[in-house]
């Protein structure tokens, strides 16, 4: 007997019964079932008066969840209906789990007006093995053996279940896609039942098409990307097989300019090689956008952050951007134009220009920069991005012989990011390790290394992803090549304390203080710092945390245990794009310049 119990109403009442969440309902003791003179039979669903005679206590359960809500009939022709209407959900569920040869009666009475299923599961059929087969010509060795896997899962002598055929038919399919045969389609499947061996056999058909084989790009309409950094954009090589993981990465290259909104792909009909040119739908974005944001502690102050982008300034995705900050101890301007992708995919050029000013516990600093920079895509994994700048500052209250200094350095960063979510991690890992030679000239000439390691680690426990718990170390050290390392101007050299550091302590208010008595640079030649934090979330809004901060910045490696410690809790409200933070953070120094708390409000995170 051939069944198609896999057509689109059917495969529609599969899927929503995979997507419903069970519902826990008390059993009626017996006692009181034979007192309202009901079977003592698991009750129904409390919006469904249909009750279950007969099948295990499971399938009970799943098909009371299948059924809709319905008011208790009022007359035998409402209980005759709603005992129909179930009896056919019932079946379609329970062949689709395998009991072909299950029969459900629906029956009603009229006194008084009930609804009721009587059911006999009888054998539970398993699975045959399963066959397929192509029409017109059958895909290449590599892309057929992939299918086969993929059908491989439907496994003989298991339960012949609908949604495996189903799950296995599409993974057939993208298989054959995967390897290739881009114009790939299931054809009508069949699943065949014998009733006397109780097996299921199916099999799949598909048309593989031919093997698709790339050209180049282009993007539609062509009057907002320039041909040649849609040319870029192309992360293969003309004629190599088609895949469908080079298409998405150039969906997500293009997006991730900020200049498309929206990215579609297609393949063009092939040309005289044999070869299939991409399309790429794009839907423009907005060309201006503006941001603004807050945040506040009781160690910093409050401040406001203001930025406006001008996207797609040349055609190119090019951005430009003006950036502002006005804040109790930094208020600065920064402009910069960003090109994506110019230094090969997944790596943008920026050059920019700075003006700032910060007022520190350590030092105040005024100055001017220059900087160009190639950036690494926060969507690689592992990437590496370096730059220069130029900088010409003035530091007040500040002790030492540091006064004025101009400063060239550069840098190279290596990432490792094997997080989802860099604003609210989950799961994985963060590693980064930055070197920054330098040359500083003014009031002292010198050179100087800077070097900084950092790791974070994110795991959640509870199968839910209740918990997590997040830990980081930082370590830096900066030597100088030429001249003394005392001589370096305060704003390179190394603090602790504050809400990204060691919280509950001033922003950059640790480091060795005997410096500022001998008329030292502030600041430490080495920094050590280290956080544990445990969040837990209570539902999808709301959440807290409890954390344990410690950090010291130190002239040598012997002072490195001397640690300032910092506890707290706090509260966490999901946004939806990102958690906002609120954290209560308690100094453990003793000393008397150091406030009782400290309280952080910003969004993210605090690592």
């Amino acid at each position: 007997m051939v069944y198609d119990l896999l057509t689109a109403p059917r495969r529609t009442l599969l899927v929503r019964f995979l997507r419903l969440a069970m519902r826990r309902l008390p059993i009626l003791p017996a006692a009181l079932c034979a007192a309202i003179g009901l079977p003592a039979v698991a009750p129904a669903w409390a919006d469904s008066p249909v009750v279950i005679e007969g099948a295990d206590h499971d399938s009970r359960r799943a098909i009371l969840e299948l059924l809709p809500d319905r008011e208790a009939p009022e007359s035998l022709f409402d209980a005759e209906r709603i005992a129909e209407e179930a009896a056919a959900r019932a079946l379609a569920w329970l062949r689709s789990e395998g009991y072909y040869a299950a029969t459900v009666t629906p029956e009603a009475s009229d006194n008084p007006p009930s609804a009721r299923l009587v059911i006999e599961l009888g054998p539970r059929f398993t699975f045959s093995e399963p066959q397929i087969a192509y029409d017109a010509e059958a895909p290449n060795a590599d892309a057929a053996r992939a299918a086969d896997e993929a059908i491989a899962t439907i496994r003989r002598r298991e339960p012949a279940r609908a949604a495996v055929v189903l799950q296995a038919e599409s993974d057939a399919l993208a298989a054959l896609q995967a390897n290739g045969y881009a114009d790939a389609t299931a054809l009508d499947r069949q699943v065949v039942v014998d009733h006397a061996s109780a097996e299921m056999a199916a099999r799949f058909r598909f048309n593989a098409g031919d093997l698709v084989r790339l050209g180049g790009v282009r993007a539609e309409p062509g009057s907002v990307l320039r041909q040649g950094f849609v040319d870029d954009l192309q992360n293969w090589r003309t004629g190599d097989i088609y895949s469908p993981q080079a298409l998405a990465r150039l969906r997500r290259d293009l997006v991730s300019t900020g200049a498309v909104s929206l990215a579609t792909t297609s393949l063009a009909p092939p040309d005289s090689d044999g070869l299939r040119e991409v399309v790429v739908a794009i839907e423009p974005a907005k060309r201006n956008a503006y941001e603004l944001g807050v945040s506040y502690s009781t160690t910093e102050g409050a401040g406001v952050q203001a930025e406006w982008t001008r996207r797609n300034l040349t055609g190119r995705a090019d951005s430009l951007t003006v950036s502002g900050t006005l804040a109790e101890m930094q208020q600065g301007l920064t402009a910069s134009l960003t090109r994506p992708h110019a230094a090969g995919l997944g790596h943008a050029v920026t050059w920019g220009a700075s003006a700032d000013r910060e007022q520190l516990e350590a030092y105040t600093r005024q100055g001017v920069a220059l900087f160009a920079s190639v950036d690494a895509s926060t969507h690689l994994r592992s990437a590496t991005s370096y730059g220069a700048r130029l900088s010409a500052d003035e530091y007040d209250d500040v002790v030492g012989t540091v006064r004025d200094a101009i400063v060239l350095s550069a840098f190279g960063d290596w990432r490792r990011d094997t997080t989802q979510f860099t604003l609210d991690p989950l799961h994985g890992s963060i590693t980064e390790l930055r070197l920054e030679p330098s040359v500083s000239t003014g009031d002292e000439t010198l050179g100087f290394l800077r070097a900084t390691a950092e790791g974070r680690v994110y795991e959640t426990f509870s199968s839910n992803d209740r918990l997590t718990l997040a830990a980081r170390g930082r370590v830096g050290w900066l030597e100088a090549v030429t001249g003394s390392p005392d001589d370096v101007p305060p704003d390179r050299r190394f603090y602790a304390g504050g809400g990204g550091s060691v919280r509950g302590y001033q922003y950059n208010s640790i480091y060795p203080k005997e410096r500022d008595a001998l008329g030292l640079t502030p600041g430490g030649q080495g920094l050590l710092e280290g956080s544990v934090e445990a969040r837990w979330r209570f539902d999808e809004r709301w959440g807290a945390a409890a954390f344990v901060d410690a950090g010291t910045a130190f002239d040598d490696w012997s002072e490195a245990t001397d640690l300032s410690w910092g506890v707290g809790i706090g509260a966490r409200y999901n946004l939806g794009f990102a958690p906002l933070r609120v954290d209560l953070a308690f100094p453990l120094d003793e000393d008397e310049s150091t406030a009782d708390f400290a309280l952080y409000i910003s969004l993210g995170q605090a690592f």
